[in-house]
């Protein structure tokens, strides 16, 4: 690759904000197709810039270094790609210096990422539990708390006269994956902090009912560790072991977060929960719905496109579930 040659816009842009570096490694994404992506960014620039008197100067160097860096991402995933290599947001920002959302980075490269399939799952799921909780009173307001607030449950569920919440987290796995103790005690966690938590999953393997009507998080952290270690160690063959493996690494990391927590809390169903919401005065504790009692609630109120949704998550591979209204490159709620 000989030298490059590039505006002068953007040679200024770059020396203002230090990103020589940054430059350097863009180019050497780009490899011998380098100089072809400069004058293709700089004509694309200059073509923004008409009618817009404010992508002038350095604004226009700032325009070509973006075009440059996301051409130079999808090289990228389409390089790491080709050696069986995933992807991460931190190495696209260190080699391209651009922030980017990693399914839509690899939407771009003609790819699916991973986490795709997860978001997925999630939003059919909440699409149908939000239609279920909206059904079954309408007169509710719904709410997804931000990042970095502290705890952030999948959704905060607010009732004004009577005045009452809930907190309610999805869990929308396959039917094989063990709703273990890592989930159980994030939901008493939400439940000491908002006094109602509601832990809805598409599993069918669940270990609250080992536990009786009242749980200690000394107890769920002991057991729960002991069990994740197990499935942590197995020797896994398919990508849903693999999956499942994760999950459980991840579980055995929240459940060590949290001894000595102290926390207890009652247990009951849904539908307990259900009737004393209907009666203006949520239990205080955690009620936890599996998947068949999900979709069963579903189609109980005629919502049987919203069931058929849930059951495809509890049956479809990751890899294989898609939907052609629902968006996978982000989460909704």
């Amino acid at each position: 690759m000989g030298r490059i040659k590039y505006a002068p816009e953007l040679k200024k842009y770059v020396r203002r904000y230090n990103l020589g570096e940054k430059l350097s490694s863009i180019f050497y994404l780009l490899g011998n197709d380098a100089q072809n992506v400069v004058n293709w960014a700089f004509k694309e620039s200059k073509r923004k810039q008409e009618g817009r008197k404010t992508l002038q100067g350095i604004e226009l160097g700032k325009a070509m270094f973006h075009l440059l860096g996301r051409t130079a991402a999808v090289r990228l995933v389409q390089q790491n790609h080709a050696r069986r290599r995933l992807t991460t947001k931190s190495e696209v920002r260190l080699k391209t210096g651009q922030k980017m959302e990693m399914p839509v980075l690899y939407q771009e490269a003609g790819l699916r990422h991973p986490q795709e399939a997860r978001n997925l799952r999630h939003n059919l799921f909440h699409e149908a539990f939000h239609a279920l909780i909206t059904h079954l009173f309408p007169d509710v307001e719904t709410s997804v708390p931000s990042t970095g607030e502290g705890l952030t449950p999948d959704l905060m569920v607010k009732h004004k006269d009577p005045a009452w919440t809930i907190s309610v987290e999805y869990k929308g796995y396959r039917s094989i994956t063990l709703l273990s103790e890592s989930e159980i005690l994030k939901g008493m966690r939400y439940q000491a902090a908002y006094g109602t938590a509601w832990l809805v999953t598409s599993t069918t393997k669940d270990v609250s009912n080992l536990y009786g009507t009242t749980i200690s998080s000394e107890e769920v952290i002991e057991r729960g560790l002991a069990r994740l270690r197990n499935i942590s160690k197995r020797r896994v063959y398919t990508s849903e072991q693999k999956e499942n493996k994760g999950i459980a690494r991840k579980g055995i990391s929240h459940l060590q977060k949290h001894v000595g927590d102290g926390l207890r809390c009652k247990v009951f169903s849904a539908a307990d929960l259900l009737d004393s919401c209907k009666a203006g005065k949520p239990l205080k504790g955690l009620a936890v719905t599996t998947g068949l009692d999900f979709v069963d609630m579903l189609c109980d109120v005629g919502m049987e496109k919203h069931a058929d949704n849930v059951l495809r998550i509890m049956k479809t591979p990751a890899r294989s579930i898609h939907s052609d209204t629902v968006t996978s490159v982000r989460l909704i709620g």
